[in-house]
């Protein structure tokens, strides 16, 4: 399934997502005390999937960093809307990884440019914008941002992600592993993961059961086709992409991202020089994950 484990706070619920193959999703709070939070569940989260321990100490410090930004996003914001952490497990194979987000309702960003990725750095003396700089560096340039949706308001509420994600212990990232078998079980739990997110009632739905195939129209040119153990994304301006029935939750955040660009795109919204949500494809993500990796494991310095 790809419900959302809303809300809840206690570590079964980090163990239950990592095993079902859901999304984890924590309201954390708009004062100080989120990033204290954050760091306690995302540890609580990566400990149980025994990652490397420099590897969960890294994360922590990065989660830490990103739910800090939060507190400047709220900032003259008209939607009271907390933060959210999002804890997911992407990829199949040894090529598993625990993607971390953190949303906030603010598109762009206080200053106007991407912080960590900026041509100038922020002054030795400055007293903010150096937090997105640790993450870069700590994540070794493996993080990203994106436009997306609220999961816990109910409404969708439209802000952005910024992400980074580590490598899981291929034994961890199959225990309890489980994922629809047929295309109509796999398009309702996407259609399901969408319409808590603000597309219930826009979505136009066709299943051919003899086929084994169905196909999620979101938006016009975005569609999803599920078939044969396998989904697909069709999106404006976008390369077509493919993954298996165990990575919907990546499959629903690249098609909120996707929907969320087009409507950036007509409304000359901000942050229209976002990345992707790192999906695992092809290019520099790979090398930059086998580098997170070597480094998991001692390999390099």
């Amino acid at each position: 399934m790809t419900a959302v484990l809303a809300g809840r706070t206690d570590m079964d619920d980090g163990l239950r997502m990592a095993q079902t193959r859901t999304c984890g999703a924590w309201a954390l709070p708009g004062d100080p005390t989120c990033a204290g939070i954050a760091r306690r569940l995302f540890r609580g989260v990566a400990d149980e999937l025994a990652l490397d321990r420099e590897a969960i100490d890294d994360g922590v410090t990065m989660v830490s960093e990103l739910a800090a930004n939060t507190l400047h996003a709220s900032q003259d914001q008209p939607l009271p809307v907390n933060p959210e952490l999002w804890l997911y497990l992407r990829g199949t194979g040894l090529r598993v990884e625990l993607v971390c987000k953190v949303f906030d309702t603010l598109p762009g960003w206080v200053r106007g440019n991407v912080p960590g990725r900026a041509v100038g750095r922020a002054p030795a003396d400055a007293m903010s914008g150096r937090g997105l700089e640790v993450v870069h560096e700590l994540s070794l340039g493996y993080w990203g941002h994106h436009l997306t949706r609220s999961r816990l308001s109910g409404t969708g509420i439209r802000g952005k992600a910024v992400w980074f994600a580590l490598p899981v212990p291929a034994a961890e990232a199959l225990a309890g592993a489980g994922h629809p078998i047929t295309a109509r079980d796999a398009m309702t739990e996407l259609e399901q993961d969408l319409s808590t997110r603000g597309f219930g009632g826009r979505l136009v739905r066709a299943d051919d059961h003899a086929a084994d195939m169905a196909v999620l129209s979101i938006a016009s040119g975005l569609t999803v086709w599920c078939r044969s153990a396998a989904a697909w994304l069709r999106a404006p301006g976008a390369a077509e992409q493919q993954w298996s029935y165990c990575d919907l939750v990546e499959v629903g955040e690249q098609a909120v991202q996707a929907h969320e660009m087009i409507v950036a795109t007509a409304d000359t919204f901000p942050l229209l020089d976002a990345t992707r949500t790192g999906a695992l494809t092809r290019g520099t993500p790979r090398r930059v994950h086998a580098a997170v990796q070597a480094r998991a494991t001692g390999s390099v310095s």
